[in-house]
């Protein structure tokens, strides 16, 4: 699972997370990945790429990124677990517990520390391109 803040370091091309966030995703191409983004990110990442880009742009970018990864559904289970969760942030929670309730091995994330007491593992892009590189 890449969570929003991977998404955007590429999408928006943000220095100087945007070459490792990119390898990162680009990892999805690879046969033994299957990539996931949960279904709120995307309309977050949405919104946060209209006001930069224009609504046509980010369509376009989502899109394209769409291409070679699944959303992970938000649905009632996910919420109310994640209102149940320890974790401080809920958006992170929510995430946390669409990637559980999918069954993914990790989440990729720059803020591993918000996914301490997340059920499933977070890593940094970093470590994810390192492990899959072995």
């Amino acid at each position: 699972m890449f969570d929003s803040d991977v998404w955007l370091d590429v999408l928006a091309q943000r220095q100087p997370f945007f070459v490792v966030s990119a390898q990162a995703l680009n990892r999805v191409a690879q046969p033994q990945v299957q990539g996931y983004v949960s279904g709120h990110a995307v309309t977050n990442i949405f919104y946060i790429l209209r006001r930069q880009v224009g609504s046509e742009t980010a369509r376009k970018l989502l899109s394209r990124l769409l291409q070679h990864l699944q959303v992970a559904s938000v649905t009632d289970e996910v919420i109310r677990a994640a209102l149940q969760s320890s974790m401080t942030d809920f958006e992170d929670a929510v995430t946390s517990e669409a990637a559980n309730v999918a069954g993914l091995e990790v989440i990729v994330t720059r803020n591993t520390s918000d996914f301490a007491t997340s059920s499933v593992s977070a890593v940094l892009p970093e470590e994810f391109v390192v492990t899959l590189s072995e």
